[in-house]
């Protein structure tokens, strides 16, 4: 693909809601030809993300420091919307972004409630996991009953939100 024609594909997704950043990952190991295809596979898994239209990289050589060996990627990634990216950055953890296109984002009503939505079930999903792993079985028990507590408020409060429909 010629530049012209990346550049043609950059701003016809960029036109229609996509963005195009750099992305920055850091690793630490004991290993430095380790980190270095962790990076390059964690770049091939990028790829293949929903939402993502092409992600290219490149790898830094490893540096050792102590008897231990870091590395660092950069990753140009084209995503179709912010909620792909935003899963992306969920999924990976860069430690950097830098947004390169557009220069502003709007977002309608619907598109913004489902951004949060998606930060907020991501969050939860977190949460739930890393407190699954600190509980003892009585205490999961417990969570599990909270859990469903708070999401029949939730849907209470969704359905007090909603306008009455018009006959």
């Amino acid at each position: 693909m010629s530049e012209r024609s990346v550049e043609e594909v950059n701003d016809g997704i960029v036109s229609k809601g996509g963005l195009l950043v750099n992305m920055y990952f850091d690793m630490h190991g004991n290993s430095g030809e380790v980190i270095q295809h962790s990076l390059v596979d964690m770049i091939g898994k990028i790829t293949h993300e929903p939402g993502v239209v092409y992600a290219t990289g490149a790898v830094d050589e490893p540096i050792e420091y102590e008897s231990l060996y870091s590395s660092c990627a950069e990753v140009k990634l084209l995503a179709r919307d912010l909620n792909s990216l935003i899963n992306v950055c969920f999924r990976y953890g860069p430690v950097g972004i830098e947004v390169l296109k557009p220069e502003e984002i709007k977002l309608s009503l619907p598109q913004l409630h489902e951004l949060l939505l998606n930060v907020s079930q991501t969050s939860q999903e977190f949460t739930k996991y890393i407190y699954e792993k600190l509980m003892d079985p009585e205490e999961r028990v417990e969570y599990h009953k909270k859990l469903i507590n708070k999401a029949e408020l939730a849907k209470k409060l969704v359905e007090k939100g909603k306008p009455a429909t018009k006959k």
